[in-house]
């Protein structure tokens, strides 16, 4: 059974960043051959640097979704990061209102929290039944993500349907 539904996140916040980054790059090219010369070998290395920072900070952000696919959540930014949550292990979902000023994908070393965010209203929290460690974001263990979707009623609902489809199964299993 391959049930897929793919949720896409805002992308106002990555093209803000897109366009800071291409605007510091141009900078940077001008001002490279005026302090340093034009050092052919210099000046291609940090065109490809730049170009590849620009790829992955830039642009993959804009071609990524997060998704459920079966009985998983894909939460996906571009390169950046990447995470796999089995929908057995959520305890629950809930909506936040508001959230953090900070965008983007971090997490306090203090709360057991990972925040995977391009804005700062109507977010998703989902509370884990234990802990998961998450490679992409400095193998932080968190058993609360917060995040969002353009579809936000969408997502709940079908997260809290399937859940109630595993735990019925739990009951008849046990």
């Amino acid at each position: 059974m391959n049930l897929s539904h793919r949720f896409y996140y805002s992308k106002k916040s990555y093209m803000l960043d897109l366009l800071i980054m291409l605007f510091a790059e141009v900078l940077i090219l001008l001002l490279i051959p005026v302090l340093i010369g034009v050092n052919l070998v210099v000046l291609s290395m940090i065109l490809f640097l730049e170009v590849t920072i620009l790829f992955l900070f830039g642009i993959t952000p804009l071609l990524t979704y997060h998704e459920i696919l079966d009985d998983q959540l894909f939460l996906r930014i571009g390169w950046i990061f990447r995470a796999s949550i089995p929908l057995s292990k959520i305890e629950r979902v809930e909506r936040i209102e508001r959230g953090p000023i900070r965008t983007g994908v971090f997490f306090r070393l203090s709360r057991p929290e990972l925040f995977i965010t391009s804005r700062r209203y109507n977010l998703i929290g989902i509370k884990l039944r234990e802990k998961q460690r998450f490679p992409w974001a400095l193998w932080k263990k968190a058993d609360k993500i917060i995040f969002d979707v353009v579809d936000t009623n969408t997502l709940i609902n079908l997260l809290e349907t399937r859940l109630k489809f595993i735990r019925a199964n739990r009951v008849r299993e046990s």
